[in-house]
């Protein structure tokens, strides 16, 4: 970022005047000692230099929010956390829209706090890790829920989830019947849609987790999937983004509607037993 200022022969006070951070902040972030916090300020930043390559401004926004990420991610880091996440969160915090589908739990950001520890504390004993793993584990699903409930542009969600999520008993039963209410909460808020994917009926169905997230403008659309060994995988190449794409869009045609849903997992938690 120094050399492309010197280049555009601005100096730090020239640099930052008229943007939306302060001349300290731009000093701090040519010295790697924090990051500009928004795409937007980074691109705005970019634009000023004349920096008009498409792919250039992706790869460094790609860095930007890798390197923003890890500023807090690093508090959570553990062996409970998979090596990509990092790059992940930093691409979710700034997604304008993540599509999502869990056929056997709710989407890790839909989750209650009970309802994650009593996941990650499953995974104990088969990872052989310590107790803090877990708080650690739980207390990053809990930062990223707030991406979907911040009050400035909270992260649209479009989420799919099967009807096994919702009869599994996870913990135990106040927990399930808990998690059950709070999806039913979250479905209220603007800014996300919850389809329930019900196990009869002929419906198409898929039978791994997937995300697809949407950078608007920013970045090009990337597809996230978990893997067999618990760990992270993603592509923004364009034929992986679309057939993920087509099968979210099958997934939704098969799954009930937005609007029926919430008294559909009322029902569900009624029977749990």
């Amino acid at each position: 970022m120094r050399r492309l200022r010197l280049t555009a022969g601005y100096t730090i006070e020239e640099a930052a005047e008229g943007l939306p951070f302060s001349e300290a902040m731009l000093q701090r972030a040519e010295t790697g000692l924090s990051s500009l916090r928004q795409s937007g300020h980074l691109r705005s930043l970019l634009e000023r230099y004349g920096v008009s390559d498409e792919r250039s401004i992706e790869e460094l926004l790609d860095i930007q929010r890798e390197a923003s990420s890890e500023e807090w991610v690093s508090d959570y880091k553990d062996v409970m956390t998979p090596p990509l996440m990092s790059k992940f969160v930093g691409i979710e915090e700034e997604a304008r829209m993540i599509r999502a589908f869990h056929p056997l739990l709710p989407w890790g950001s839909l989750q209650t706090e009970s309802y994650a520890r009593a996941i990650f504390a499953m995974q104990q004993p088969v990872l052989e890790v310590t107790s803090e793993s877990v708080d650690k584990a739980v207390r990053l699903r809990m930062r990223r829920r707030e991406f979907l409930t911040r009050d400035e542009e909270p992260v649209r969600l479009h989420a799919i989830i099967g009807e096994p999520a919702f009869r599994h008993v996870i913990g135990d039963i106040e927990v399930l019947q808990e998690q059950c209410r709070e999806i039913v909460m979250l479905s209220e808020r603007e800014n996300i849609t919850i389809q329930v994917l019900p196990s009869s009926g002929h419906r198409y169905r898929f039978t791994g987790d997937f995300s697809i997230l949407d950078m608007g403008n920013v970045l090009p659309s990337q597809v996230q999937v978990d893997n067999a060994w618990g760990a992270l995988s993603m592509s923004g190449k364009p034929r992986d983004v679309g057939v993920f794409s087509r099968r979210f869009e099958r997934l939704t045609a098969s799954a009930l509607p937005p609007e029926e849903t919430p008294e559909f997992i009322r029902t569900l938690a009624r029977e749990i037993k």
